[in-house]
């Protein structure tokens, strides 16, 4: 690289060179940046003397990436995203009004399917630039993903017990019954464990928080089911309920979104399932009370507030 590109100031020139490709002119780009457009094209065409080979084509008052630095975009982009994600470190405990992008989630499969999009959806409006990154992953794997810096939140029904790791209590949710809405037991208001002897069952998986307490009630009770199915995913549980006209066990919350799009389903409390699944928010420290977090957990509240509210659940915020 040019010696007039020294390694202390050569990323204003990778920052240059994005802006230009993202914003498609010198003029946007420096207007984005706070600069002179001379001072963006004089950065430009150094970096391109620089690296020996056009980056841009200039055609009628338009500019056009080549080839080769279309190939480089995403490299940049990465790069310069790592950089402020390195800002927000440094920044831990300081001041730090930096909004984090993009965001970087792992979730349950059901929290994916159900509560994400509501979620990210909120915070798209106020960050339409926001990109996001979601997958899942067991537990286990959250935890070391957030240590090894591969995601940035995590959103699930367990605790990530870590001493570098914050896992931040939202809310908890009764577990209830859900079943066809034709079924037999649809027409109660309310269940009792009874309800459910000789019925036949789809049935959480060891992994679930609430596996223990289920089996233990229903042994205590003496209830007798039919499995004919045990999942780990809440959502593929409820989507087979009507096809085996079976019944499930699940927290309110993801019951209750699911029913407000499945109309083939319903649900119904039982007396004697007090269980309560907690959802919990996970980070690392220097995320915490972030405007990462403030954004996330204001669009968490706004985007639940109307359903938690018909259930009477408490959203921490």
């Amino acid at each position: 690289m040019d010696d007039k590109i020294t390694k202390i100031n050569r990323f204003k020139y990778v920052e240059a060179f994005s802006e230009v490709i993202s914003c498609g002119s010198v003029s946007a780009a420096a207007k984005k940046l706070g600069v002179s457009q001379p001072a963006v094209s004089q950065l430009i065409k150094k970096l391109e003397k620089a690296v020996g080979a056009p980056l841009f084509i200039r055609r009628n008052g338009l500019i056009f990436p080549t080839d080769r630095a279309s190939s480089l975009r995403d490299d940049v982009e990465q790069l310069l995203m790592q950089l402020d994600k390195i800002q927000m470190q440094l920044n831990f405990n300081s001041s730090n009004n930096l909004t984090l992008n993009p965001l970087r989630f792992s979730a349950s499969l059901s929290v994916i399917n159900e509560i994400l999009p509501r979620v990210l959806s909120h915070i798209h409006l106020s960050k339409p630039d926001m990109l996001f990154y979601v997958n899942s992953l067991p537990i286990v794997d959250m935890s070391k993903a957030i240590r090894r810096g591969n995601v940035d939140f995590t959103l699930s029904t367990r605790k990530l017990n870590h001493a570098s790791i914050i896992s931040k209590k939202l809310l908890s949710a009764r577990e209830v019954c859900v079943m066809p809405i034709d079924h037999e037991l649809a027409d109660k208001e309310s269940l009792s464990v009874q309800d459910i002897n000789n019925q036949k069952m789809i049935m959480s998986s060891k992994s679930d928080p609430s596996y223990d307490e289920h089996r233990a009630l229903l042994y205590k009770n003496k209830i007798r089911y039919q499995k004919l199915l045990e999942s780990p995913f809440a959502t593929l549980s409820m989507a087979m309920i009507p096809e085996f006209n079976a019944l499930s066990i699940n927290n309110v919350l993801i019951a209750e979104l699911v029913c407000q799009h499945n109309n083939n389903l319903t649900w119904r409390y039982i007396d004697e399932f007090k269980h309560l699944t907690s959802f919990y928010l996970s980070m690392p420290p220097w995320l915490y009370q972030s405007t990462t977090e403030d954004l996330f957990l204001e669009s968490f509240y706004k985007s639940l507030k109307q359903t938690a509210q018909k259930l009477d659940i408490e959203i921490m915020h």
